[in-house]
């Protein structure tokens, strides 16, 4: 009898709902993430960019980059640091003078759940006067691109960086 006694105590000590200990803590719930104010962010950023190219400011733009950009232009895909992009940029915003810059259509936002992971696609008409010739050009034509955005709020105090771009244009420009 004083062997069953003991069996019947060892089976209720390892019966899992006999015990009362504490319940394992549990994480807190993530805070929710409001889409929207993410999207209306990106929208603002879409705007700078905007601002950056008719006011020919290369500093607005690459403050915006991740440290590596990608770019996938003309069937190539490239690498970019910031120090390469301030470079292009200055190059390109001394050879041309913005007329236009301006959405087609208003920018698609497609935002990752946990709001850290951005898609974005652009249509804009940009009409430039080149300033390298002889006699001023003025160009015009329409481009489309996919920006790839991320947000990491342990880097750069959680603000959105533009790591990857992919273009294309209608290759129908205009001269004048």
């Amino acid at each position: 009898m004083w062997l069953w006694l003991v069996v019947c105590a060892s089976l209720m000590a390892c019966n899992p709902s006999q015990q009362t200990s504490e319940p394992a803590e549990t994480p807190p719930p993530a805070a929710a993430v409001n889409l929207d104010a993410e999207r209306a962010e990106l929208l603002k950023l879409q705007a700078r960019e905007q601002e950056a190219h008719l006011t020919e400011q290369p500093a607005l733009l690459v403050n915006m980059l991740h440290d590596t950009l990608c770019q996938i232009k003309n069937g190539e895909v490239k690498y970019y640091s910031k120090d390469d992009m301030t470079d292009r940029l200055v190059k390109y915003f001394y050879s041309v003078e913005f007329v236009k810059w301006d959405d087609i259509k208003p920018p698609v936002i497609t935002l990752s759940p946990d709001g850290t992971m951005a898609h974005v696609l652009v249509q804009k008409e940009v009409e430039v006067i080149l300033a390298d010739r002889d006699k001023p050009t003025r160009e015009r034509t329409e481009f489309a691109w996919t920006e790839l955005w991320k947000k990491n709020p342990d880097v750069s105090g959680g603000r959105w960086k533009l790591y990857s771009v992919t273009t294309t244009d209608k290759g129908d420009l205009v001269r004048e």
